[in-house]
């Protein structure tokens, strides 16, 4: 699943093609895909005429503002975002949604496993409903340091690793940022919540966000489900220290990087760094 640093990258790609292009038509092909009390044809008649004021990003949102409104699209596991010059546009099953934009470029939303969101919503309010009003402070936030995860992670009885994946608590860390980001703290992914120190903390908040901006200079990581762009992958895959080097030798201390399994989700660490 495409984690902050991809998502921004997304964003900031999208913003160099479509910010102030006007939507001349839409055509969804998937009616759950839309989320809350709007059908596909009260969608289209409103979003149609519309201009892409701007591209933002909350946590793993990326939200299109178009003038009192926003389209709201989380990508889940598969979903990307592609940007063809209509010459080059191709059709796809995989297309759930296609806006065809002026200056003859046109907007897909492809996924593969169909379950990625749209959420349609008013300018004013949407911070404040579901599924925006969810969504925690990021690490990028200035406010989130070592006292604010104590304060959110320190009564809790569940792995540090899955505390991290808990956007409620803090937005935008998923799985393979999260083994890295333990792995710079030098913390075992097993640790308990209610085990860890300021200390600790402290050090997760810093490096959350040092390798989160690094993730994002450099794109990303490529992953089965993300491309920032048709054929364009990221970076950051070059850099990772733990995450998909099972049986590899740590790069600190040569001992074997081990994968297991934390509340269902693989998880990589050097058993001798991380205590």
């Amino acid at each position: 699943m495409p984690e902050l640093p991809e998502v921004e990258t997304v964003v900031r790609i999208l913003r160099t093609k479509i910010l102030g292009e006007q939507i001349l038509d839409v055509k969804v092909y998937l009616n759950k895909f839309i989320k809350g009390n709007i059908d596909i044809p009260e969608f289209r008649k409103d979003i149609v005429g519309r201009t892409i004021a701007g591209i933002e990003r909350i946590g793993k949102n990326i939200i299109f503002e178009l003038q009192d409104k926003v389209l709201i699209s989380h990508l889940r596991m598969t979903g990307k975002w592609f940007v063809f010059n209509k010459a080059n546009f191709f059709e796809s099953p995989h297309h759930l949604a296609v806006f065809t934009l002026s200056h003859d470029k046109i907007l897909a939303f492809h996924d593969v496993r169909k379950f990625g969101t749209f959420h349609y919503q008013d300018q004013e309010t949407y911070k404040t409903i579901d599924p925006i009003n969810k969504v925690a402070l990021e690490p990028l936030d200035s406010k989130v340091n070592g006292e604010y995860l104590q304060a959110k992670m320190q009564k809790s009885a569940r792995h540090i690793k899955t505390l991290l994946l808990d956007q409620t608590l803090v937005a935008g860390i998923g799985n393979i940022y999260a083994d890295e980001i333990l792995f710079a703290s030098k913390i075992n992914p097993l640790k308990l919540g209610n085990q860890l120190d300021l200390s600790e903390y402290t050090q997760i908040a810093q490096n959350a966000t040092l390798i989160l901006k690094k993730a994002i200079e450099y794109g990303g990581t490529t992953i089965n489900s993300y491309q920032s762009e048709q054929g364009v992958d990221g970076r950051f895959q070059r850099e990772l220290q733990v995450h998909t080097r099972a049986g590899q030798n740590c790069y600190l201390c040569g001992s074997k990087i081990v994968k297991i399994k934390v509340n269902g989700r693989g998880t990589y660490y050097c058993p001798k760094c991380q205590f």
